[in-house]
């Protein structure tokens, strides 16, 4: 009966601690996006070439597809975000390297001034690079047209 409890304990504490570095994870991708969302608004190229991992893939909500080169091209080309944030976001950690986002991106951005408001449904996914967090795959959607009333 001993060792059933030591077993069942240290089952509890192997939970635990995968839970804990779940957590642990789930935050850093979240950490690393609003990251992301700074660089974004700032046009700091650097800094997005740290964040986009270098196989970055990016479908758009019109089914625009980008590499990190191309994303990346897009501000040196005059690429502005006004606004860019990012709210709902639940994390979904796959592995303790690898965490799926999803939430709801609101942004305005355009060239030259002429802005465009979104507002879109974000699906993406994070992997760490040794110490650092970066963005493989990103995919937007329009959200669906609200239910019409009766």
């Amino acid at each position: 009966m001993l060792r059933f409890i030591q077993l069942a304990a240290l089952a509890t504490a192997i939970v635990c601690r995968a839970s804990l570095a779940a957590d642990d994870a789930g935050a850093a991708a979240k950490a690393a996006d609003l990251a992301r969302g700074a660089a974004l608004r700032a046009a700091d190229t650097n800094a997005l070439s740290r964040i986009l991992a270098d196989d970055f893939k990016y479908t758009h909500s019109t089914g625009y597809h980008e590499t990190k080169a191309i994303h990346i091209k897009s501000f040196v080309d005059g690429l502005r975000y006004a606004q860019f944030e990012t709210t709902n976001v639940v994390a979904h950690v796959i592995t303790p390297d690898v965490v799926v986002l999803n939430g709801v991106l609101d942004q305005s951005k355009g060239v030259g001034g002429k802005m465009t408001d979104y507002h879109l449904l974000f699906h993406s996914v994070w992997r760490k690079n040794g110490e650092a967090w970066q963005i493989a795959s990103l995919q937007t959607a329009a959200p669906p047209p609200a239910a019409a009333k009766k």
